[in-house]
């Protein structure tokens, strides 16, 4: 029973940790050590050490757990498996790319021990995670991590900057936690009893609204647009309105857009510039990838079917990314590599639609579909812990929905 007992909250705590877990301790841990040269890898370094032995020690406990490997599941653990036969190929024998040593040790820490081994640690733990119980621990670290985010950060915040919540945070990431606590405060309204929670329903709206204030100061447009086709995807889905009403807000949204911009001036004139920047063209991050974006599509069209390297390599530097996982996927394993991707979110939004429908444990696929969108304009997918756990998450929701079927 106290083995039983301690590999509940062992399973559950590995599934929040590699959510948040990263963003929750150097959120806690940097403005206390300050900004001193080496900060951020003082921890870095031992909690990516912690998490690994977390993931480990969780697949260890449910070594005999049996648990049923669906198509989706079975096909997206085989793509990562070619992922990382492809990476060593191209860091370990070919002979045409050169890349440091440090750059290659840094890589195969994350692929492997930051996203395919937490993979399979979610797998093998499926049947004990309780998602009720990772929602309320995901919801207070949140809360957590956006506290001293206001207390450090944004007290010294220009209107000509990003917020980035402390040294060891990007702008993205620390957008991305504050859009993460807004879907988990929708979903904490729709599920409260409006009647007789009437202050738990107002403390969430507010809580709802800082997540959306924060991820504004950041003025990082993924996370922020992101938000804005979840709440319509979802209303969709959830109100059962068909295709067309999903069009019918996406084709609202562009024609107002400038009225769109305009308000959110008001709170965040830098993220204003920014969008206003990227209608006209004229963004700066915009136009430094676009060189990177002409070299990965002149490589795709080489190799379009199978694809030809996990990512841009030579002259030492450190692996690149398109910024774009469509464009990253194409490199790597062309139009077959694509179309399974595509295949495996498929699927993955298939669960989310489901989970929405019978309104069990869909905040796992709202999690995921922010991801995935983020993944199109920023980042790597093979160093992305979060993305592709997420989609595991939700590729297994069946499993627990089943389970919560049978017990009603």
């Amino acid at each position: 029973m106290k083995q039983e007992r301690f590999n509940y909250y062992i399973s559950n705590l590995n599934v929040v940790n590699i959510i948040i877990g990263y963003v929750f301790c150097v959120s806690l841990l940097v403005p206390i050590l300050g900004a001193q040269t080496g900060s951020s890898q003082l921890i870095t370094i031992p909690y990516r050490g912690f998490s690994l032995f977390l993931s480990l020690l969780v697949i260890i406990l449910n070594l005999k757990s049996r648990v049923k490997l669906t198509s989706p599941v079975l096909i997206f653990f085989l793509f990562w498996i070619v992922v990382l036969i492809r990476m060593f190929y191209d860091l370990e024998i070919r002979t045409d790319f050169y890349v440091l040593q440090s750059y290659k040790s840094k890589i195969w820490l994350i692929a492997i021990a930051g996203c395919f081994v937490p993979m399979i640690s979610l797998f093998k733990s499926i049947k004990i995670i309780d998602f009720d119980y990772c929602f309320n621990l995901l919801y207070k670290g949140c809360i957590i991590i956006l506290i001293p985010s206001i207390l450090f950060s944004l007290g010294e915040l220009e209107g000509n900057t990003r917020d980035t919540g402390n040294l060891a945070l990007d702008a993205i990431s620390f957008g991305s936690i504050g859009i993460t606590l807004s879907l988990l405060c929708i979903y904490k309204i729709i599920n409260t009893n409006s009647k007789k929670n009437k202050i738990k329903l107002l403390i969430n709206i507010i809580l709802c609204f800082l997540g959306l204030y924060l991820a504004l100061q950041s003025a990082s447009r993924g996370p922020v647009l992101g938000l804005l086709l979840i709440v319509v995807f979802f209303y969709v889905v959830y109100k059962r309105k068909g295709f067309f009403t999903f069009s019918f807000f996406i084709i609202t949204i562009f024609i107002f857009r400038n009225f769109l911009i305009n308000s959110v001036s008001f709170l965040a004139p830098f993220l204003a510039k920014r969008l206003n920047e990227g209608i006209s063209g004229d963004d700066m991050s915009i136009l430094a990838r676009q060189e990177s974006y002409i070299w990965f599509i002149e490589q795709i069209s080489k190799y379009p079917f199978l694809g030809s390297q996990f990512a841009r390599l030579g002259n030492g530097h450190y692996p690149g990314y398109a910024h774009s996982i469509i464009l990253d996927i194409l490199l790597g394993f062309g139009l077959v590599g694509l179309i399974t991707c595509i295949y495996i979110i498929y699927k993955a939004f298939k669960n989310l639609i489901n989970s929405i429908r019978i309104k069990k444990h869909y905040w796992v696929g709202l999690i995921m579909m922010q991801q995935v969108l983020l993944s199109l304009g920023s980042g790597a997918y093979y160093s992305n812990p979060v993305l592709n756990c997420l989609i595991i998450l939700t590729l297994l929701l069946p499993l627990k929905v089943v389970r919560y079927k049978l017990k009603n």
